[in-house]
């Protein structure tokens, strides 16, 4: 599964458009009680998704996102990905060279290949090599919990089988997770009774589950005319000490944190863990940030991956059948609303638009003197509808611009009628000696967003100066209502490359930009550099790029 804030990154890497068009859209969902009867239960993140124009999960095998993926990586930086190659050992030089990690792979053709890298970063997954070469403690314990996952296609008699997600209520196998995939395919997810486990787990076989996936599904019948892979697995909790290692050893994904799958965060977080990660090394390779923005990333990533093993744990204990200690002297409790409530107050951890980091005094700053506005440093860029100069089609603001390392300068500029005095402060302090735009360095896109008709007339003209990026109206107010703006004010917003808000003030007050970027850049300045428009009009490059090339030239490999 696919969440509506993955869905946006991707869409801001060029890679979503391929996996829409395999994937199955799913809105809303279906439930059943143990005797097969439907019952209105609002459970999944599925239903009431706002704030975000993917209202809606994508079901996409992980086999179909990573071609996805591999293709755009082959397009861009011409290489290709080694499957097959297994990691031996590496350790990390003390010589003054900046090339000190040391690596040693085996490929499919057991030969043993040496590399050397600036860092290394760990995405081996949970038995992470790299990790414990690090020695990095991974935090937690399993339970006794064994869910179960089986692919294939299905015949049923269920009704509304096809609906997107199915939630059963199974007498012996807790709640049952029915998902349809990409190409006619269906996933059925159960608890695995602990019983039969102790006698089958280590022996268990395909025509083992399939009777299990047969049993979970009753009083339903179910038939798998094909089975294309199904896996069964303890369900615990882990999380790394730390991120980082040696200052030079990164880890992501599985490596960092497992969990169930039962809110199907695996792949959701590690999205979140590489898009985080990627701008911030690239920036430091690059000499362009502080170790203060590498550091940001294990903070901010670690934080959030916490949240979610904390809130797993409940989740597989009900998705299981079993009522969690802390309820287990409640007469009252009932466990399908116990997993319902837990769905609902949570539901925008697990889409990801609620996802937010605390402010760091690095990239995320809040001013005590921030406007009281509809939207906090730390928290996800609202989305929001614009129009074109002359165009009266509505255009997301997401599309105008892409993620290749560069932050973003969004200008809510008001009514420039009623803002004249609070732009022109704006337009100083662009061509003044402390405007970010003297960093020697392409890191910044710059957008206004002007609240009035979208009627004749010049844009520049309407808005009184010049230097502000290109401009976009806001005809019925929406964005600069989403932003928590009004029409009498204006307001500057600093986007991170990954979306995340850095920084908030409300004009004539421009000083917080410049002591931004202050705190973390180590680019120098000069002469003032032009303001640019987005990177999807202007086609420059950012550091995001820069990181591919960057892999490319620092690699020396010798074949033993």
């Amino acid at each position: 599964m696919i969440a509506p804030r993955c869905l946006e990154m991707l869409e801001q890497l060029d890679l979503v458009d391929p996996l829409i068009q395999t994937g199955f859209v799913v809105r809303g969902q279906v439930h059943y009680n143990k005797d097969g009867e439907r019952v209105e239960i609002t459970r999944y993140a599925t239903s009431n998704i706002t704030d975000t124009f993917y209202d809606y999960l994508l079901h996409c095998r992980q086999k179909y996102t990573e071609e996805a993926i591999h293709e755009r990586y082959r397009r861009v930086s011409g290489q290709s990905v080694y499957y097959g190659t297994k990691l031996l050992s590496y350790q990390i030089s003390e010589e003054p060279d900046d090339y000190k990690v040391l690596s040693i792979l085996e490929t499919q053709d057991a030969k043993h290949v040496q590399i050397k890298s600036r860092y290394i970063i760990g995405a081996d997954g949970a038995r992470s090599t790299v990790r414990e070469i690090a020695g990095i403690d991974f935090q937690g314990e399993k339970t006794n919990h064994h869910f179960i996952r089986i692919d294939g296609i299905i015949r049923m008699n269920m009704p509304e089988a096809r609906s997107g997600v199915v939630g059963i209520e199974s007498v012996s196998h807790g709640s049952v997770l029915w998902a349809c995939l990409d190409h006619h395919r269906t996933r059925v997810g159960f608890a695995f009774p602990e019983k039969l486990w102790r006698q089958r787990g280590a022996n268990l076989t395909q025509e083992d589950v399939v009777q299990e996936a047969k049993r979970a599904v009753q009083p339903f019948t179910l038939e798998f005319e094909c089975v294309d892979w199904w896996t069964a697995y303890s369900v615990g909790q882990r999380l790394a000490s730390s991120y980082r290692a040696h200052g030079r050893v990164l880890i992501a994904g599985d490596a960092a944190h497992t969990h169930s799958s039962a809110a199907a965060q695996g792949m959701n977080s590690g999205i979140h863990d590489a898009v985080n990660l990627s701008w911030k090394l690239a920036g430091l390779i690059n000499g362009l940030f502080t170790q203060a923005v590498l550091d940001s990333y294990a903070v901010e990533r670690r934080y959030i991956a916490a949240k979610i093993n904390q809130l797993d744990s409940m989740v597989a204990s009900l998705t299981a059948g079993q009522v969690p200690n802390q309820y287990r002297d409640d007469p009252t409790f009932d466990r399908s609303e116990a997993l319902t409530d837990l769905y609902r107050h949570n539901q925008a951890l697990y889409t990801g638009i609620g996802v937010s980091y605390p402010p760091d005094g690095c990239t995320i700053v809040d001013d005590p003197d921030r406007p009281k506005i509809n939207v906090f440093p730390g928290e996800r860029a609202p989305d929001v509808l614009v129009q074109r100069p002359g165009m009266r089609v509505p255009v997301r603001l997401y599309t105008l611009f892409r993620n290749v390392g560069k932050f973003t300068i969004l200008l809510l500029c008001g009514n420039p009628t009623e803002t004249a005095e609070s732009l022109k402060a704006w337009s100083h302090y662009v061509g003044s000696p402390d405007s970010h735009t003297r960093y020697q360095a392409d890191l910044f896109q710059h957008l206004s967003i002007v609240a009035m008709p979208n009627g004749i007339g010049s844009v520049t003209e309407n808005l009184g100066i010049e230097d502000l990026g290109p401009a976009f109206y806001d005809v019925d107010g929406s964005a600069h209502s989403r932003y928590g703006v009004n029409h009498e004010d204006a307001a500057v917003f600093v986007l991170r490359p990954d979306g995340t808000l850095g920084c908030i003030g409300r004009l004539p007050d421009t000083n917080h930009i410049s002591k931004y970027f202050a705190r973390f850049l180590k680019a120098q300045k000069g002469p003032k550099a032009a303001v640019v428009s987005d990177d999807r009009i202007s086609n420059q490059r950012g550091v995001g790029e820069v990181d591919m090339q960057a892999s490319n030239g620092g690699i020396e490999a010798e074949r033993s």
